[in-house]
């Protein structure tokens, strides 16, 4: 599968350094202002890509599900789908971090609850693009409201 960094092939990246560490490289590189729409877009893009990178995009495979319920560390890993969907439901990681973990070989940062996760998403500025999420269904499993509206 192909990662996001394939689009750029004049970066030189380090592929086991934090995600937004190398975005924001590349984006200086560019000339993406960070504020900009380009970088909000880029980066979205970014995050969706190398989700699907390391961790897959074939969401009707029992084997994806069982291997994210066992990176995120899950004790007894589930036989189905449902239950899978319904176990990663109760893990709260931040999907930025979940890559992260990926990328590094550090384990997973999880939080005790949704609201754990919403406070400290909001105080890192470590938000992940909805409408990226919603495009995999691995990703949409994991979102929780960061605004109430």
């Amino acid at each position: 599968m192909s990662t996001y960094w394939d689009a750029h092939p004049d970066f030189a990246r380090n592929p086991v350094a934090p995600l937004r560490q190398e975005f924001e490289r590349l984006a200086a590189q560019r000339g993406w202002n960070v504020r900009g729409k380009q970088f909000a877009r880029e980066w979205g893009t970014c995050g969706r890509m190398e989700f699907a990178h390391h961790f897959g995009c074939d969401d009707n495979r029992l084997a994806g599900w069982q291997a994210m319920c066992a990176f995120v560390g899950v004790a007894s890993i589930p036989t189905s789908i449902k239950k899978c969907k319904a176990e990663m439901r109760t893990i709260f990681v931040n999907i930025h971090d979940l890559i992260d973990a990926k990328r590094t070989g550090q384990p997973v940062k999880k939080h005790s609850s949704a609201e754990a996760l919403r406070k400290y998403t909001i105080k890192r500025n470590k938000i992940f693009p909805k409408h990226e999420a919603k495009q995999n269904r691995f990703l949409k499993v994991l979102l929780i409201e960061i605004f109430a509206y």
